[in-house]
């Protein structure tokens, strides 16, 4: 193995060892998504990445309105699918979303103001039990006309019962330690007690507060750990960042290639609730898949 592969190697807490991975694609199949024209708005296609592990971000709905009568707003829903190759599976994944003005010399003030599943949250919990005995023996002699052994043993088990789950966290965080916080982020890690990848599906919602409605962007940036058998079957190499998303807030300009999913002019952006608008899930199951041919 490579040096840089050392690198980029760590063990979970089974021992196992994982590869960190960051901004990838997978064979022919990956690509460098580009915006078609300078006023492509709202690209619907944030993220993909195709091969063995196969990645998938959408901007699913954007909301674009006010906070309160002197405060813009914004409201970005994105879904991602996870859809590892039989065999192969990410055990942590992070999604970070940078939100900035379009133009460098503009003074917009951006901030992310909420997000969905702000914390730590747990799914699919399992439990395992585990049992310890402990003896001591005890001998006694008597001396007769022949030697004679009398043992006693005496055992103490104690059961521990521990529980882990799928993690989900999302949290803000500032640019280069410069307030206001215009960074949303969220990371999936496996349950580590029984290693089995992340949900397969995500879908976010961010609130973003503007000061005025001039043009904004998000950089959106993906890293994730997989197995080392993905790594060393050579299914992940660096490219290039994937443009940045351009978001419109003028409904008079729908630019290039306009994104049905969008809606102008909503107030009281700060009181939809994002969780309702979120979800995740590990897989979904067709209940009604089996049937009887006539």
């Amino acid at each position: 193995m490579s040096g840089s592969e050392e690198d980029n190697t760590s063990y979970n807490r089974d021992g196992k060892e994982c590869v960190n991975v960051e901004m990838y694609q997978t064979g022919e199949g990956g690509f460098h998504v580009f915006n078609l024209a300078p006023n492509h708005y709202h690209r619907q296609e944030a993220l993909e990445r195709t091969g063995a592990v196969e990645i998938t971000g959408y901007l699913d709905k954007v909301i674009h309105g006010t906070i309160s009568p002197t405060e813009y707003g914004s409201i970005i829903v994105m879904q991602w699918y996870f859809q590892p190759s039989r065999g192969r599976r990410i055990s942590e994944a992070t999604i970070s979303l940078l939100f900035e003005p379009q133009s460098s010399d503009s003074d917009t003030e951006l901030e992310v103001r909420d997000i969905s599943f702000e914390g730590t949250y747990g799914l699919m919990t399992t439990s395992q039990e585990t049992a310890t005995t402990r003896g001591l023996e005890a001998t006694a002699g008597v001396q007769q006309v022949a030697q004679a052994n009398l043992t006693a043993k005496w055992e103490s088990t104690i059961t521990t019962t521990t529980s882990d789950s799928i993690t989900l966290m999302g949290g803000k965080r500032m640019v280069n330690n410069t307030p206001p916080k215009r960074i949303a982020e969220w990371e999936l890690q496996e349950n580590q007690s029984q290693p089995r990848g992340i949900p397969g599906m995500l879908r976010i919602a961010v609130l973003v507060a503007r000061d005025d409605e001039e043009k904004f962007q998000c950089r959106v940036n993906f890293t994730c750990k997989t197995d080392l058998k993905t790594k060393l079957a050579g299914m992940f190499q660096r490219i290039p960042k994937d443009d940045p998303i351009i978001f419109q807030p003028d409904s008079s300009d729908k630019g290039r290639r306009e994104n049905k999913g969008v809606d102008y002019g909503v107030k009281d952006l700060g009181n939809l609730s994002l969780d309702d608008l979120s979800d995740v899930t590990y897989k979904r199951v067709i209940s009604n898949g089996e049937k009887a041919w006539k």
